[in-house]
């Protein structure tokens, strides 16, 4: 047989349920606010090294750093030196990299470039790629709000999608870019971080 409930318990049954309401409400106030705090957070480099440091600098930060290739940028400036690390933590934001570049103009850092490939397989709807290039959008976007530009081109020849995202955070440009599969049967996922070039 059950007991009638008296006032008291009542009331108290109230408060706790008002007490859990308000702190469901509080933890909510409390993520947005994070979120919000982190929409204009300045991004000054990529993990260890900020933007402007010099080659040897960057080689005693990280003792596994090498010389990889120069890239012609501009007839008339010196080429871009490009290092890669051999030992280089491939992830970022969640998503595993095929590699990741660390871009010098003359002695100064200014760009990480990372890459991800992946094939189009028989039973494939979406690559690993083409879903890194998603989740990666999602979270800029969520982080810092619309993209400063965003472009779809289609290619002819089997129709390649080329998708392209960036978003100006302070001093740097994020670019995330998707070039869908090909003849070759194989795309490209890319995120380039870079110094935003002073006017």
């Amino acid at each position: 047989m059950k007991r009638p409930r008296t006032p008291g318990g009542i009331r108290t049954s109230i408060i706790g349920l008002l007490t859990m309401i308000g702190i469901v409400l509080l933890s909510a106030t409390i993520g947005l606010a994070q979120r919000t705090a982190q929409k204009g957070s300045d991004i000054d480099g990529f993990r260890e090294l900020r933007w402007g440091t010099s080659i040897d600098q960057s080689s005693r930060i990280y003792q596994d750093m090498q010389f990889e290739k120069y890239v012609i940028s501009d007839g008339k400036e010196e080429p871009w030196k490009v290092y890669v690390r051999r030992k280089e933590n491939g992830e970022i934001e969640n998503v595993t990299f095929d590699s990741i570049e660390y871009w010098f103009k003359g002695d100064h850092f200014f760009q990480i470039k990372a890459a991800l490939h992946s094939r189009m397989g028989p039973r494939t709807l979406v690559t690993k790629a083409e879903s890194a290039f998603d989740k990666m959008s999602a979270r800029l976007r969520n982080r810092y709000g619309t993209p400063s530009d965003h472009k779809v081109d289609y290619v002819t020849e089997l129709i390649v999608v080329v998708r392209e995202a960036t978003w100006v955070v302070d001093r740097s440009a994020i670019t995330v870019k998707y070039e869908g599969t090909g003849r070759t049967n194989e795309d490209l996922f890319t995120l380039t971080v870079q110094e935003k070039p002073k006017r």
